[in-house]
């Protein structure tokens, strides 16, 4: 899968996307924004409070009106504080709702994508999508836009606010650096972009690699690639690494220059400010251009600088570098969680999905299959099934035979629509498998798996997948096939946790499991690919028990190498590099001393 760098520092449209899911929380959102409002007024009031108290009352004593006014200062301080605590809440709260709503959506629609999707997309990679990537972009709520924009508001309202109450040349050289820093911001955002898609690709990558290669740990051990694999993990660590460090480098390098710019504007404020304060006249060079430059400027109204205007200065100066230095914590959030979006919407876009269309609800199935003329391949142009025809009577056990690679294993997939066929029908009881609707059509298949997937849940819960079936229809289920004896065994039978993939039980004790999953669905077509090829005889001899009452009156399709499998089925279809090579029973087939013959006689004859 995948991901391309967009090149731009920042995307509108993207954002635009990411906003459309604000709509059911619009409420929120607009109360944050209100908030952020009332924010930059209190934010604004104080330094100009400030410098009215210096003025009019410490400067002239007023100890009455001293006391009043800090009173009133700090009313204003627990005032901004509980609007602070609302805002933050109510951007988290948005951010959360927003992700929850959002993974809702992605898992949802990874559950409808295509098979073929899953085979060429690495697990670790959707994982990542769909926990971290997801979360980081929270972060755009509770971090980014909605912080940015309260604090590009302080900035414009305090400095419009240091324009009509302050001497207007304080305010200039104030913001004499402010060029400067916006180059430095535009040039950063620059930058980090490309570094965060090159983050979140590594970690996409690295939960890739570790995800794989811990499910596959037996095989990592037993074919002695510890060392092998550790330096592999090394290689993909150290580019996780480097892409880290590559974006705190350009972070380490802004942060810096906006403390520079800060203290230089201070700095000139003080000096320049002090010297007006205190009526030094024009004694040094940069003094003397500053002077001409005002007077070049035109004739704006210049007051007398007090000690309370350089004070109100210096605190506005502070607060306005101090949204500049976060705002690049800020936007390596929302870079992070518009990088992690953009990700996260380019699963959403693929259309990569079985297509739903069709109408018809299957009822009383009597389990009639037919394949007509089917062609298919998992790769253009490299057709795996070609021009398969055969037909499956109702309550028949059709068996499927042939060498490894034969395309066995695939027709089971096109019963199940998991693959598209590229030409051809495909028909349950004379019907089309595209006209009838997805949930229909496999709610009347079950399939029995070699490699068994059991879920890190207790047995009864694997077996009924959370539906609706009781304790009691599982246990007459499981006595009814001959496994109600291995699960009572266990130490909390039918609540006894297999833990993750079944890990705690045998091949055996899996397989039995998975047999018995398909029994309680009832299923109208039973599918057993290659079940009873990997089990010991013991557990082999209760499966053949349980088909004999279970594919009695129902279609079943067998793709199995052992022979009391082979020899009880209604008819046999021997398959070849994709294609019907003979059609018979167990007998018939080995009287035409073809195919079949020379397969009994490798991989059954000793039997």
């Amino acid at each position: 899968m995948a991901d391309g760098v967009s090149g731009k520092a920042f995307d509108l449209k993207l954002l635009a996307k990411i906003l459309t899911y604000i709509k059911p929380y619009r409420f929120v959102f607009y109360g944050c924004f209100v908030l952020t409002l009332v924010l930059s007024g209190l934010s604004t009031a104080r330094p100009i409070l400030i410098q009215y108290t210096i003025d009019n009352f410490i400067l002239v004593p007023n100890a009455d009106s001293l006391l009043n006014f800090t009173l009133i200062l700090l009313v204003l301080l627990v005032l901004e504080a509980l609007v602070q605590f609302l805002f933050i809440f109510g951007a988290n709260f948005l951010g959360q709702s927003i992700i929850r709503d959002l993974r809702i959506q992605l898992y949802q629609h990874i559950l409808s994508f295509k098979l073929k999707y899953f085979d060429q997309t690495p697990i670790g990679t959707l994982v990542t999508r769909a926990v971290s990537d997801i979360e980081t972009i929270a972060d755009i709520f509770a971090s980014g836009i909605l912080v940015i924009f309260g604090d590009l508001l302080k900035i414009v309202v305090m400095v419009s606010a240091m324009f009509y109450f302050f001497d207007y040349r304080l305010v200039l050289i104030s913001l004499s650096v402010v060029p400067v820093l916006y180059y430095a911001t535009r040039l950063f955002q620059l930058k980090i972009k490309s570094s965060f898609q090159d983050v979140r690709t590594q970690v996409a990558t690295l939960n890739a690699f570790v995800q794989e290669h811990i499910s596959g740990m037996n095989v990592v051990q037993i074919f002695n690639r510890e060392e092998a694999e550790m330096k592999s993990f090394k290689v993909n660590n150290d580019l996780h690494r480097q892409a880290h460090i590559r974006s705190i480098w350009y972070f380490s390098i802004f942060l810096p220059v906006i403390e520079i710019m800060s203290a230089i504007s201070i700095g000139l404020v003080v000096w320049y400010g002090g010297l007006q304060a205190a009526g030094v006249s024009e004694k040094y060079s940069l003094q003397i251009w500053m002077h001409n430059f005002f007077n070049w400027a035109g004739d704006a109204p210049s007051r007398d600088i007090t000690l309370g205007e350089i004070t109100a200065i210096i605190i506005f100066v502070n607060m306005l570098f101090r949204p500049l230095r976060q705002l690049a914590d800020r936007f390596n959030t929302l870079q992070m969680g518009m990088v992690s979006s953009e990700r996260v919407f380019k699963v959403l876009d693929t259309k990569d999905r079985i297509e739903d269309k069709g109408n018809e609800e299957l009822a009383d199935v009597k389990g009639e299959i037919e394949f007509r003329n089917v062609t298919f391949g998992y790769l253009p142009d490299e057709p795996i099934i070609k021009n398969v025809s055969f037909k499956a009577e109702p309550g028949e056990t059709l068996a499927i035979v042939g060498a490894t690679g034969a395309g066995k294993s695939t027709l089971i997939n096109l019963l199940g629509r998991f693959y598209e066929i590229w030409e051809g029908e495909i028909l349950l009881d004379g019907v089309d498998i595209r006209k009838i609707k997805l949930s229909s059509l496999r709610e009347n298949i079950a399939v029995v798996l070699q490699d068994v997937f059991l879920f890190s849940d207790s047995i009864k819960n694997n077996i009924t997948l959370n539906k609706d079936i009781s304790h009691e229809e599982v246990a007459d289920a499981a006595s009814f096939i001959g496994v109600n004896d291995f699960i009572e065994s266990l130490p909390d039978q039918y609540n006894y946790n297999v833990q993750e993939r079944g890990n705690m039980l045998s091949v055996g004790q899996r397989q039995l499991l998975s047999f018995l999953r398909a029994y309680v669905s009832n299923p109208s077509v039973l599918v057993l690919d290659e079940a009873t090829s990997s089990i010991d005889t013991q557990s082999e001899q209760l499966i053949q028990k349980a088909i004999e009452k279970i594919t009695e009156g129902r279609t079943s399709v067998i793709i199995a190498h052992r022979l009391a499998t082979i020899k009880k089925a209604h008819k046999i279809i021997v398959m070849d590099h994709g294609q019907v090579v003979e059609v018979g029973t167990h007998d018939e087939l080995l009287g035409k001393n073809g195919f079949y013959t020379r397969l009994y006689t490798m991989q059954f004859a000793q039997t």
